[in-house]
């Protein structure tokens, strides 16, 4: 029943935006409850699914398809996939966002005194930003997802600069949107090249395609889907479009970096999976070596960013990169399993903390440096217990999901032999410990160091609420049950089932003999580096209330590390560099190549056109305007010879007239035809 109905899971979003405008204008609230409503349901019928095909109930391949174009043999449909992946997605990316939709109406309660229509724009656009990325989830064909990975970067655009009284939104709305272009247009090659090479766009038939073949093409493919990933994931080296993200407000902070956009990368390598687990190197490269090696660098780069910002946001921007990069290496060595897992808990723990900060900064007036804020555990308490609980999850402690996602990462790839890989992923596991308690440290504890963090206050319960389902949820996916006759987190026991039933090898990367030291002595040495990390951090930052700011050699290093400055120097450096030499070779090239042809192409013809002109001119121009009169004096001359002015000739001439007129009807009536007869 609910898989029958899966295409309203995007579809009921969309056909509701024109009233979400019309009655969010005419009322306050009554917009904003039907995108709420239209998120329950979504979720509900998300939810259904996902039990309906865990169970074994599974719908013919075309029962939701429609042709859309048709050329000779090949076709276009447009339908839903609804498979254990898409489900699955359907149900993290429904449910977060309609969680985010609950807590915007209190959060964003006073953007209605800037415009009237500030509610009816950001509930039309939200709303349509979570229909994008449900489309994007269950696209049956690279096509359609084509078209909703662009319809999540316009939303993005429009969101990250929703703020638009803030010059500082609409630069970050540019920049997220252009450096997110690069990466696109990887996906429109990855598209027109499976179209030319496969006569096919559609997913479940490429996947099958890649098991029984194998050809370069399924490389450049890989590759390509990869190149768009990176530019949508925030990956190394288009990464910074997402610190930059953070002058949008928070509720899309938390729906891009728990729920949709920065998803939309992982989610397409995991939906390819079976293509790249088949296909070849391209010039030396092996695709999921690549895709390895990338997430790990970015995980441990970006992780020990985060541990250096000062930003409320800015330090959950780089950790969301960092887990991003944790994703595609478990993707690379083959831990599918762990790595929707790992997805599944980033999403719940990462909404979640995004919100709390939120929450802090709802009562503290946007204040989002760090070193201003403190003591703010005496007044926002509940806060305070969901960023610990969120914070424990991130961190990868034990009775939390992350703590089972973090290690089985590891474990998998200690299991590739790659020592190099292990110790970025190690790096990216225990700075999760670090940036996340120095982040509550310098928030909650202390003393207050500004105004707005000494009048701070509590959220109320239409923001506390969601916060608590969402770090209760972070908890929950680690609670060990009994499966198959040993204990396993839910989330894993879940994501295992789904792995299983795409057909996908759990545990890809090898046999547990390959580890270079025991799985245990892995997660122990994890989890034991962490704790003293996130126990230094407490001790320094919360008990003993080390201010770092008051040093200036210090301060210098860490400006050098927050968003906008080192990597954006050398990226607007570059640009401009290389900017400034094309602009210059184009203006030369203009001027000397382009002027000078177009000048002699202009003369060359000119002198042609002139001098065919001036000989139509003389030869038919001037003999007509000269020959004309004379024609018309002589036939002036002819018709005056025969105007005598004399009666009789006139009344001749009129009888004669009339006599051949007769002469030629009576012909006719006897059935001679006289002028046939004349003219021979």
């Amino acid at each position: 029943m609910f898989l029958e109905m899966s295409w309203l899971i995007p579809g009921l979003l969309f056909i509701i935006l024109p009233l979400v405008v019309i009655l969010e204008y005419k009322r306050t609230y009554l917009g904003a409850l039907l995108s709420i409503f239209a998120g329950t349901v979504s979720t509900i019928l998300s939810i259904g699914g996902l039990i309906e095909i865990l169970s074994g109930y599974k719908l013919p391949p075309d029962a939701l398809k429609i042709v859309w174009l048709k050329y000779g043999t090949f076709e276009v449909s447009f339908g839903i996939l609804a498979d254990e992946l898409s489900m699955f997605m359907a149900f993290i990316v429904s449910f977060i966002g309609t969680l985010i939709l609950i807590y915007s109406l209190e959060y964003m309660r006073h953007d209605r005194e800037h415009s009237v229509w500030a509610w009816p724009r950001y509930f039309f656009e939200i709303t349509l930003f979570i229909a994008f990325m449900l489309m994007l989830v269950l696209s049956s064909n690279l096509l359609q997802l084509l078209i909703a990975w662009e319809g999540v970067g316009l939303c993005s655009y429009l969101l990250i600069g929703y703020w638009w009284w803030k010059p500082e939104a609409s630069k970050a709305a540019k920049k997220a949107f252009i450096t997110t272009r690069i990466g696109d247009l990887f996906l429109y090659l990855a598209t027109a090249y499976a179209f030319f090479v496969f006569h096919t766009l559609d997913v479940a038939k490429l996947n099958e395609i890649s098991g029984s073949m194998v050809s370069p093409s399924l490389g450049i493919i890989a590759l390509s889907l990869f190149g768009a990933a990176i530019g949508k994931s925030a990956q190394i080296p288009l990464f910074t479009w997402l610190p930059w993200a953070m002058e949008g407000p928070t509720t899309v902070s938390a729906l891009i970096h728990a729920a949709t956009m920065v998803k939309a990368g992982v989610f397409l390598v995991a939906r390819f999976y079976p293509l790249y687990m088949h296909a070849p190197a391209v010039f030396g490269i092996e695709p999921l070596v690549f895709v390895a090696y990338i997430g790990g660098l970015t995980a441990a780069f970006a992780g020990v960013l985060a541990v250096f910002n000062n930003d409320v946001k800015g330090v959950l921007a780089y950790s969301t990169i960092s887990h991003l990069g944790l994703l595609f290496l478990a993707l690379g060595v083959g831990a599918y399993t762990a790595a929707l897992f790992h997805l599944l808990n980033h999403a719940f723990f990462k909404a979640g903390l995004f919100l709390v900060a939120g929450s802090v900064l709802h009562a503290t007036h946007d204040l989002r440096e760090l070193h201003k804020l403190g003591g703010l555990k005496d007044h926002m308490k509940w806060t305070l217990l969901f960023a610990f609980i969120g914070g424990w999850a991130i961190a990868g402690f034990p009775l939390s999901g992350g703590f089972w996602s973090k290690d089985e990462i590891l474990i998998e790839t200690a299991a590739t032999g790659d020592i190099t890989l292990f110790l970025l992923g190690f790096i990216a596991a225990i700075t999760g410990a670090a940036y996340t308690f120095r982040w509550i440290s310098l928030m909650f504890y202390g003393k207050p160091k500004s105004k707005e963090a000494e009048h701070a206050h509590e959220a109320n319960l239409i923001m506390l609420i969601p916060i608590a389902i969402l770090v209760t949820g972070a908890i929950l996916w680690g609670i060990p049950i009994l499966h198959h006759g040993k204990l396993a987190p839910i989330g894993l026991v879940l994501t295992e089932q789904i792995s299983q039933a795409l057909g996908i090898t759990i545990h890809a990367a090898g046999p547990a003999e390959k580890l270079f030291m025991p799985k245990e002595v892995i997660m122990i040495i994890t989890v034991g580096v962490s704790f003293v990390l996130a126990l230094v951090m407490f001790y320094t930052y919360a008990i003993k209330c080390v201010d770092f700011s008051k040093h200036r050699r210090l301060i210098k290093i860490q400006s050098a590390l927050q968003q906008g400055t080192i990597i954006d120097v050398i990226y607007d450096k570059m640009a401009y560099f290389f900017g400034t030499r094309i602009a210059k070779g184009a203006a030369t090239f203009d001027t000397k190549v382009v002027d000078a042809i177009y000048y002699k192409i202009t003369y060359l013809f000119g002198i042609i056109i002139a001098k065919w002109a001036t000989l139509f001119d003389i030869n038919v121009i001037d003999a007509l305007f000269e020959r004309t009169p004379r024609a018309m004096r002589r036939l002036g001359s002819f018709l005056a010879k025969i105007q005598t002015g004399h009666i009789n000739t006139y009344m001749a001439t009129l009888t004669v007239g009339i006599i051949i007129l007769i002469c030629l009807f009576l012909g006719g009536l006897l059935g001679f035809n006289l002028v046939s007869l004349l003219l021979g």
